[in-house]
């Protein structure tokens, strides 16, 4: 099982997100890949990242479930949603293998690139991102001067 982080593949090295990029991708996937289940998944707020037409194109797109977003109020965003999708795979006795940009806890991320026109995925030595929760406050605060 391939998961698409939508998100990271349409924004994939451009100034604004593109759908006819991810369609791009995740075809190459298909053909390098094809007997993989492909799921594509992002955050809701790429709606608003789309020019008009991508975004009227991604909601047609979720009416036909080919892309799902994550639920407004996931716990973790929508990486968490991506954690969740791949421990259900898990569960069903699937072997995930998530594609992102992100640092997904306990799942392993593949690598992509672009060559010319042609997208290649390095789904055999993909490998998990250890994630590390943070001890404390990134940031301190500083006193004020008294």
């Amino acid at each position: 099982m391939v998961i698409v982080d939508a998100d990271t593949v349409a924004g994939w090295r451009r100034v604004t997100p593109s759908l006819a990029q991810l369609e791009s991708a995740v075809s190459d996937l298909r053909r390098s890949a094809p007997g993989a289940v492909i799921v594509i998944l992002g955050d809701p707020s790429l709606r608003w990242a789309l020019s008009p037409a991508d975004a009227e194109l991604l909601d047609d797109w979720i009416n036909h479930q080919q892309v799902v977003l994550a639920p407004a109020g996931t716990i973790g965003g929508h990486v968490g949603f991506i954690a969740a999708a791949s421990r259900k795979a898990s569960f069903l006795g699937m072997v995930p293998v998530v594609i992102t940009d992100r640092a997904v806890p306990d799942c392993p991320i593949a690598r992509m690139r672009r060559v010319g026109e042609r997208w290649l995925f390095d789904l055999e030595n993909a490998s998990v991102t250890q994630v590390v929760p943070s001890t404390g406050s990134q940031y301190q605060r500083r006193r004020k001067p008294a």
